[in-house]
């Protein structure tokens, strides 16, 4: 009896934790400690259910059966039925079904500023101010893509900086939602700097921070208007390019994941490396795309190609650009491939 009594005030607690968690993580964006939190309590809520169920067999049977026929009773056979319709809608996707699941998604979107399209692209929009020629960053992410960082910038033909267009909240204010764990383990926002995340683009840039690296560090008046939410799934960004009379200019992407070891790039490889070998988040280079767009000759094609120029420096320390990649491997595959849409 004791048993039991204990069972069923741990499934209340349990339920109740479950429940917030699930509330938060339906209107508040991904955060990783709610997930956590809200894993974990479920996976014991299930195994206590299981020991309910055991504990209470006998009166389930008599709520769910006829005693007078020994049959399913027409209370429990509407609820199999009922839960039978809601499961088929939800596993297929049945128009209707996903309302609930669909306005959660948008407001959560609406909090970070992007709208999930219905193929479950994301689209991000940055730049909302009217300026020469719009340009549209259709990717679609690769086998290898766990939650990758990118920027995405315009440069003249001879390889100046012009402007970012796309770059993550988190690249640039160098604050993450799961930086730094505390005493007791958990991963709580912090201010992480990672020269080596995205270093050809920061090189670029050109920007020092307060103290001496290129990475941005807190409010960079250069990037606020084009930072944005990080993708999270096949992505299309929508900015705007501030190009003059410029009629040939280049458009790059840099791609960088963390913990993206290969068989020479391993957590070893750089060990008087400081940066390599300290951080712990490190791995295979960025990977750096590009595609040249010539204006004049706007008519024959508006979609180019992005295609692998070279990788970064494997901790960020130059400013070089390596097109060697003979010891790149998965980094190549955090990207399928990307598409760059010119709108005059």
């Amino acid at each position: 009896m004791k048993f039991r009594k204990l069972v069923s005030i741990s499934i209340a607690l349990i339920f109740l934790i479950v429940s917030i968690t699930g509330v938060l993580m339906y209107i508040k964006p991904y955060y990783k400690i709610t997930a956590s939190i809200h894993t974990v309590f479920g996976f014991l809520f299930s195994i206590l259910v299981v020991f309910h169920i055991i504990n209470n067999i006998k009166p389930l049977k008599m709520y769910s059966i006829n005693s007078k026929n020994n049959f399913l009773n027409v209370r429990f056979i509407t609820l199999l039925f009922i839960a039978g319709i809601l499961f088929t809608g939800l596993l297929f996707n049945i128009s209707g079904f996903n309302k609930i699941y669909d306005f959660g998604n948008e407001y959560r979107n609406s909090l970070q500023g992007k709208e999930t399209l219905e193929d479950g692209t994301q689209s991000i929009i940055i730049k909302k101010e009217i300026n020469e020629v719009a340009v549209e960053i259709d990717v679609k992410i690769g086998d290898a893509f766990r939650y990758a960082m990118m920027v995405i910038w315009v440069e003249d033909i001879d390889g100046n900086y012009i402007e970012s267009l796309f770059v993550p909240k988190s690249i640039a204010t160098s604050k993450y939602v799961n930086g730094k764990p505390d005493k007791n383990g958990i991963w709580k926002p912090a201010i992480v700097r990672r020269p080596e995340s995205l270093p050809y683009w920061s090189h670029k840039r050109g920007i020092r921070a307060s103290d001496g690296l290129f990475i941005p560090l807190g409010k960079a008046y250069d990037i606020d208007a084009v930072s944005g939410a990080t993708p999270t799934y096949d992505f299309i960004i929508n900015s705007k390019a501030k190009l003059g009379k410029l009629k040939k200019f280049r458009v790059l992407m840099e791609v960088n994941q963390s913990f993206n070891w290969n068989k020479y790039y391993s957590k070893d490889r750089f060990p008087n490396d400081s940066i390599y070998s300290g951080s712990g988040r490190v791995g295979q280079p960025a990977i750096v795309y590009a595609v040249d767009v010539d204006l004049d000759k706007f008519g024959l094609s508006k979609n180019f190609l992005f295609e692998p120029i070279g990788h970064s420096h494997h901790s960020g320390k130059t400013d070089e650009l390596f097109t060697d990649m003979s010891n790149i491997t998965t980094a190549l595959d955090i990207i399928d491939r990307g598409i760059v849409k010119i709108v005059k």
